[in-house]
């Protein structure tokens, strides 16, 4: 146990030092340029968001180990924010106001992201987190990691370099010297971890930087003073106040400098949307890393309080930091302590060692900026190539060409846009159809007598049944009419009479996508055709007839479900049959019969049933004892489950024969069968068939292969259906 709480308490101390110099290098990237006269209130607002949102994150987190502080993420929107905010500026506004108005975006962009975070955590929408697409996530963060090697640069040099054009200042002699060092620090630190342990490397060449830095300073004659004066560190600080220079809310709204957060809606919008993405990658990340399962949900609540906490105390936005937080981990990092003294540490420096603060060479902050935008890059940019799809790779040098040379805004913007072509691109090219089926595989769940089913077997060819499926929308639905259009081309197969179009797997359709049935129904009109429509939701049905587009009339058929729609096809190309009685089962089994057996005989062994409208001839559940020739009348086959209400799964009519399968099997009734109309059938027993088989065994062989042959029909029309739909 002491052994754990003293590593708990080293990895502590060591993640709040590189906790306070990351919060340092933050508020630099926020505060640089002319607004670095400010500098000391940014260090102020960056470590008491690192002991808020640290405290909340370790203390809230379902990660024991999770480490939150300022995040390098959101710290390039705010500085983009903050300077525009400074150039609005009035000419002859003062410094302090200035200052309070940044104050007010600054506090704003925290609540608002609070309540943000916290609402979506409440909704439960962290899984909507996942549908943004990758590549626009990769641009996203490739961009940021361009913004931080951007913002590290004006730590290190002072230039303001707010465009590419103003790079090629950096090269003039006298600032190559402020930036080179920062460069020559990050890709040490870069390179470092492939060598050693990156806790010990990052450690280390920080420490050898810093002493390399005073040494070489210090012996060519300069002091603390003229480095500060000559602006090689971050102070000093003439206002500075140890943990007392902290504007919040009550003093803002004295102030009334809320209208300047208005004008930044788009920055504090892109500030949000940042977070609740990276919360959702780093939570993943952080499952992947400690292998427990972590509630998106829950981390977003959390972050979303700490937020509106750190708002109301004057902080920026913070939360969970997948570098720290899995530093942490290698570092040994089992429990909630080490979060806990990493705030603390921070508080420690805020309220007693700002000053000390002012004494960090920007050469350090500067290249711990370059090494994690370098990070961003290298992981985005590079490390995405040949992982995606070349379309889909090429959306993020697009967002980070367009960050660099326009604004991040409009590098988002434009990457949704990107990705939202690909995407309709990709989807238009997606099969609509899920499978096409002539009438000869498809067919409803009416049971026919054996001149029906040759007859239907023959007709089917007229019939198309195509099942749709996914989104239809003006990109998608013109497959419809090329696939119709190759059908009626196909010389080889009988004229089309139907055509099918099952909508139950359809989950939306575009208002556009009427025009394209329009086409159709044209077509129809054109061919001779009939259009029957099948598993249409209500809705639909609404939207495709809007606009007076797409009208039904006695070419168009609306059924509920496929299978009555099929029914009714079957009727019609039943119906068009020259007039003709039908045989019943009992003169199809006496056609199957040796010449020495003849009817009569089989109706030695049958005894007839008459049955009225709703009569149960078999009940589901019971033993199954005999089996039914039907010869007048039509019944329906019921399913009822454990739990719910019967249903009904298949009708049947004359010619046909009922309860077969459990009557040979010999297992309990699976459903029940019940009289639809009035009519006659012919019941055969178990023990009739036994006689059968010892008086007259050349009969019972006759009626063995007749109900042989009837199942191997079903099976075969059964395998057809689906060669054709797995193929």
């Amino acid at each position: 146990m002491k052994l754990d709480w003293l590593s708990a308490t080293l990895s502590g101390l060591m993640v709040g030092a590189i906790s306070i110099i990351s919060s340092v290098s933050f508020a630099a990237l926020v505060f640089a340029g002319p607004l670095s006269v400010h500098l000391d209130y940014g260090l102020n607002v960056a470590l008491i968001t690192a002991v808020i949102t640290g405290l909340f994150i370790a203390f809230g987190s379902s990660c024991p180990t999770a480490i939150s502080l300022p995040q390098d993420r959101t710290a390039p929107i705010l500085g983009i924010m903050v300077a525009a905010i400074a150039a609005a500026a009035p000419v002859d506004a003062s410094g302090e106001q200035v200052l309070l108005s940044i104050v007010a975006a600054i506090i704003s962009t925290s609540l608002i992201t609070g309540l943000s975070l916290l609402g979506l955590g409440l909704g439960r929408a962290g899984g909507l987190m996942r549908f943004i697409p990758y590549a626009v996530l990769g641009g996203f963060f490739a961009g940021t990691g361009w913004l931080l090697v951007i913002g590290g640069l004006r730590v290190m040099s002072g230039l303001e370099l707010t465009t590419i054009e103003s790079l090629p200042q950096l090269g003039e002699p006298e600032l190559l010297v402020r930036w080179l060092p920062g460069l020559a620090l990050a890709m040490a630190i870069l390179i470092a971890p492939r060598f050693i342990a990156s806790g010990i490397a990052f450690f280390t060449i920080l420490f050898a930087a810093l002493v390399m830095f005073f040494l070489a300073t210090l012996q060519n004659g300069e002091t603390l003073e003229s480095l500060g004066d000559a602006g090689w560190l971050l102070g000093p600080f003439e206002t500075q106040k140890d943990g007392g220079y902290l504007l919040g809310l009550p003093q803002l709204l004295e102030a009334g400098h809320w209208s300047v957060v208005f004008d930044q809606w788009a920055n504090i919008g892109t500030v949000v949307v940042i977070s609740a993405t990276s919360i959702m990658l780093t939570v993943s990340a952080l499952e992947m890393l400690t292998h427990r399962d972590i509630d998106i949900n829950h981390e977003l609540r959390v972050s979303g309080l700490a937020n509106l906490a750190t708002g109301l105390g004057g902080g920026m936005v913070g939360f969970h930091s997948l570098s720290i937080s899995s530093l942490a981990l290698r570092l040994g990092a089992r429990q909630r302590t080490t979060g806990v003294i990493a705030a603390l540490t921070a508080a420690v420096a805020l309220f007693y060692g700002t000053e000390l603060i002012g004494y960090i060479p920007r050469i350090i902050v500067g290249g711990l900026l370059l090494f994690i935008g370098f990070s961003f890059l290298a992981k985005w940019l590079f490390g995405s190539w040949g992982k995606l799809p070349p379309g889909e790779y090429l959306v993020i040098p697009l967002i980070l060409m367009t960050i660099a040379t326009i604004g991040f805004i409009e590098g988002l913007i434009l990457g949704l846009l990107a990705a939202l072509i690909q995407f309709v691109l990709k989807y238009s090219r997606t099969t609509v159809i899920r499978y096409a089926l002539s009438g000869k595989e498809a067919r409803s769940a009416v049971e026919r007598n054996r001149d029906d089913d040759h007859l239907l077997a023959e007709q089917g060819p007229r019939l198309l049944v195509l099942k749709l499926q996914g989104y239809l929308f003006f990109g998608t639905t013109a497959q419809l009419s090329s696939h119709l259009k190759a059908r009626l081309a196909d010389s080889a197969k009988p004229a089309l009479r139907y055509l099918v179009l099952d909508f139950k797997m359809v989950n939306g359709i575009d208002s556009s996508a009427a025009y394209e049935f329009h086409r159709l129904q044209l077509l129809a009109e054109e061919q001779d055709l009939i259009i029957v429509m099948t598993g249409m939701p209500q809705a639909m049905r609404r939207q495709l007839r809007s606009g007076n587009i797409f009208k039904i009339n006695a070419r168009i058929r609306e059924f509920d479900n496929l299978d009555r729609g099929l029914e009714w096809c079957e009727g019609q190309l039943l119906a068009a049959r020259p007039a003709l009685t039908p045989k019943t089962a009992l003169q199809h089994l006496a056609d199957a019969l040796p010449a020495n057996c003849s009817l009569m005989d089989i109706l030695a062994y049958l005894s007839e049933v008459i049955f009225g409208v709703g009569d149960e001839l078999i009940r589901q559940g019971d033993a199954a004892r005999d089996m039914f020739f039907l010869e007048r009348g039509d019944v329906s086959v019921f399913l009822k489950p454990s739990s719910g209400e019967a249903f009904r799964i298949r009708q049947t009519g004359p010619g046909t024969v009922i309860g077969e399968l459990g009557f040979y099997l010999g297992t309990p009734r699976s459903a029940s069968v019940i009289a639809d109309t009035a009519g006659t059938a012919y019941r055969l027993t178990t023990e009739s068939l036994q006689r059968m088989e010892t008086e007259h065994p050349q009969l019972a062989a006759a009626l063995h292969r007749f109900i042989a042959d009837l199942l191997a029909e079903r099976l075969l029309r059964t395998t057809h259906t689906l060669e054709r739909v797995l193929n």
